[in-house]
C-alpha cells in the first residue's frame, strides 16, 4: 500500500514535469520556424523570466508578482474540482471581488491597516456570494455549472464595463477608469519600483491554508470524498448538496481575494478591458498543477514566467511573436489531458527495472553466529 501511494505521488508531480518538457520541445520547433535558434530563444526566454541581474533590477519578482492572481484563481479551482464542482467561473468571481475593491479603494476612508483589510473581506464576500449562485442553481435545479459559470463570467464582465463607464468613472479619457484607490488601500511592494509585495505572501498564506484544509481537516475530507466518490460519501453521511456549495463560496472567497489583490497591489483602479484571462489562466493552472496546491504555486510560476520571457525575452529582443508563450502553454495543457500517456510509460518504466533486478536482490542474506554466511 505504501508503494503504491509513493508511485501515485510520484506519477502526480512527474506528469506536469513531463507535459512541461513536451510543450518546450514542440515549442523548439516552432521557433525553427522563424530561422531562430532554439537554444538562443530559451536562454532569452529563461533569462527574461527568471534572471536577476540586481535586486533592483530583477525579472524573476515580476514573475512571482504576475504569478501571484495564478496562484489565487488555480486554488480557487482546485476547491471547486476537489469539491465535484466542474466550475470555470473564477474569471467572474475575480472581476466581482476587483470591482469591489476599487469602488471601496475610493468611495470609503479608513486608516491604513484597517482599509485594505476591510476592501479584501468584502471582496472575498462579494466572490463568494458569486460562487454561491451556480452552486445553488447546481443543487437545488439541477443547472450544469459549466453553463452557469460561463454564462455568470458573461455577465461579470458586462457589469463591470457599464460601472466603469457611468457610476465609477473617474474623468473624461479615451479610456474609461475608476479614480485611483487611496494610498491607506493600497498594499505595500517590498521593493521601490516594484509591484511584487504582499499580495504574494497572502497567496501562498492561502496556498497553505487550502491544502490543510482538504487534507488536514474532517470538512476537507468531506470536500474531497464528496468530489471523488459521492455515492460513499452519501453512504458514509456526507450530505454531499451541502459540500458542494461550500465548496463553489470557499472557491469564489478566494478568486474574489485574488481580484481585490490586482487592484489593491498592482493597477489601484479598474479599467475597461480588465478582464485580461486571469481566471480562466488560473484554470489552465490548476489542472497542469494536478489540483494541488503545490502543483498550482510551481505551475503558476512557470506559467507567468513564459508569458513575461515570451513577452520580453522573445518579442523585444530576437523578434519572435509573444504568442509563442500561449501556444507553449496550450500545448501543455493539452498533454496533461493527455496525461495517460505518461502513466503508462512510468508503469512501463517502472516494469522495466523490475524485471532488471537479480532474484533475490535487497533480500537480506541470513548469517550464522561467527558473522560469516550461512
Amino acid at each position: 500500500m505504501q508503494k503504491e501511494r509513493r508511485n501515485q505521488l510520484v506519477n502526480t508531480f512527474l506528469v506536469p514535469f513531463l507535459a512541461v518538457i513536451t510543450g518546450l520541445l514542440f515549442a523548439a520547433l516552432l521557433i525553427l520556424f522563424t530561422d531562430a535558434s532554439p537554444i538562443e530563444a530559451f536562454s532569452e526566454l529563461i533569462s527574461a523570466a527568471f534572471g536577476c541581474k540586481s535586486i533592483t533590477s530583477c525579472a524573476f519578482l515580476t514573475t512571482l508578482e504576475r504569478a501571484t492572481p495564478l496562484i489565487l484563481t488555480g486554488l480557487g479551482a482546485v476547491v471547486a474540482f476537489r469539491s465535484g464542482m466542474f466550475s470555470i467561473g473564477q474569471e467572474g468571481q475575480l472581476l466581482m471581488g476587483a470591482v469591489t475593491a476599487a469602488y471601496l479603494g475610493y468611495a470609503i476612508h479608513l486608516p491604513y491597516v484597517i482599509h485594505p483589510i476591510v476592501i479584501i473581506l468584502a471582496s472575498m464576500t462579494a466572490g463568494g456570494i458569486y460562487g454561491w449562485v451556480p452552486g445553488v442553481l447546481k443543487v437545488k435545479l439541477g443547472v450544469n455549472e459549466v453553463i452557469t459559470t460561463i454564462v455568470m463570467n458573461t455577465i461579470a464582465t458586462l457589469v463591470m464595463e457599464y460601472l466603469v463607464n457611468f457610476p465609477m468613472r473617474g474623468d473624461i479619457s479615451s479610456t474609461a477608469h475608476s479614480p485611483v484607490i487611496d494610498a491607506t488601500a493600497q498594499l505595500p511592494a517590498f521593493l521601490p519600483g516594484s509591484k511584487w509585495g504582499i499580495g504574494f505572501v497572502i497567496a501562498i498564506v492561502v496556498a497553505i491554508a487550502v491544502y490543510f484544509f482538504l487534507w488536514r481537516s474532517t470538512s476537507g475530507y468531506e470536500q474531497r470524498m464528496a468530489g471523488q466518490a459521492p455515492f460513499f460519501a452519501k453512504f458514509g453521511g456526507i450530505k454531499n448538496d451541502k459540500i458542494a456549495i461550500r465548496g463553489m463560496v470557499i472557491s469564489g472567497a478566494i478568486c474574489g481575494l485574488a481580484g481585490a489583490i490586482e487592484i489593491l497591489g498592482v493597477n489601484r483602479r479598474i479599467m475597461t478591458g480588465y478582464s485580461t484571462g486571469l481566471g480562466f489562466d488560473g484554470l489552465s493552472v490548476a489542472i497542469l498543477g494536478q489540483t494541488h496546491p503545490l502543483g498550482v504555486v510551481i505551475v503558476a510560476i512557470i506559467f507567468a514566467g513564459l508569458r513575461l520571457g515570451a513577452q520580453l525575452g522573445l518579442q523585444l529582443s530576437l523578434g519572435i511573436p509573444r504568442e509563442l508563450g500561449g501556444g507553449m502553454i496550450a500545448i501543455m495543457i493539452l498533454f496533461v489531458a493527455a496525461g495517460q500517456l505518461y502513466v503508462s510509460l512510468i508503469e512501463n518504466v517502472r516494469k522495466w527495472k523490475e524485471k532488471r533486478k537479480k532474484p533475490g536482490e535487497g533480500d537480506l542474506i541470513p548469517t550464522n553466529p561467527n558473522g560469516g554466511k550461512a
